[in-house]
């Protein structure tokens, strides 16, 4: 079993009740403070605030079609798992995300219970589509960016040879340490310069390895580089050849305005 399912969603976000206080708000403010309570969002809140406000577009594209109860309340789950399965990755899944939308009007518009509900008319769920692209899916990058979670990636390097780099630990400094910081910071101009750390053998062995690797890699290519420019030149050579000879000036070739008169 996927985890973005199409299943039946008629009553799963909006009840009738809900409708009731949706539709008696007097003015799109209040509707949208209606929802807010309902959906539990936090208004304060950026992302919530693009949330809340997709949803209330979608509850006016069903008022706008004159649904029913039961129509919107299938309308609006629906087009919030969409935007769940949306956010849900933040890789480029917008052609499965609209497969999953497809399949969701499938399971309501067509009358075979137990596995579809015949909710929607055939208009109705063309309308929805062409509001769907022309909404959601055209801004689907838009939402990706701004609902989910970014990716952070962290390199763990490994040399052969070379021991392992252990873990960091938080030193506590010590009350002198904390004194010789205090005294330093009171006169800067009697800092000494610290001793230049001793490099250990491990850390020698793996400069000289490095070095000796890099060192071969810089002579192949040289190598390489030099066999290239010689084969070009031979190459340009053998072309002003026959540039030379298509013009009679090789040397030792007389020009044609060299000729003697009888």
């Amino acid at each position: 079993m996927t985890l973005f399912e199409p299943k039946i969603c008629v009553w799963n976000d909006l009840t009738s009740e809900h409708l009731d206080v949706i539709y008696s708000a007097s003015n799109n403010e209040n509707t949208l403070d209606v929802l807010a309570d309902i959906c539990k969002i936090d208004q304060s809140d950026v992302k919530q605030e693009i949330l809340l406000e997709f949803f209330f577009h979608t509850i006016q594209f069903a008022k706008s079609r004159e649904m029913n109860y039961a129509q919107t309340s299938a309308l609006f789950t629906i087009m919030k798992s969409v935007h769940a399965m949306c956010a849900s990755t933040p890789y480029n899944n917008n052609k499965a995300t609209y497969a999953y939308f497809k399949q969701l009007l499938v399971k309501h518009s067509l009358q075979r219970p137990p596995y579809s509900v015949g909710v929607f008319t055939v208009n109705q769920v063309q309308a929805i589509t062409e509001y769907a692209l022309n909404t959601y899916f055209r801004h689907f990058s838009m939402y990706k960016y701004a609902f989910t979670p970014k990716v952070r990636v962290d390199l763990s390097l490994h040399y052969e040879g070379a021991p392992p780099t252990p873990e960091p630990v938080e030193v506590t400094p010590t009350e002198e340490e904390i004194a010789n910081e205090t005294a330093l910071e009171a006169d800067p101009e009697e800092v000494s310069p610290e001793p230049e750390p001793v490099e250990s053998e491990e850390m020698r062995q793996l400069r000289d390895m490095i070095q000796t690797v890099m060192g071969s890699e810089l002579k192949m290519v040289q190598g390489k580089l030099e066999k290239m420019i010689s084969e070009q030149d031979s190459k340009l050579s053998k072309q002003v050849e026959a540039l030379e000879e298509s013009a009679g000036l090789k040397a030792g070739s007389k020009s044609p305005g060299n000729k003697k008169k009888k």
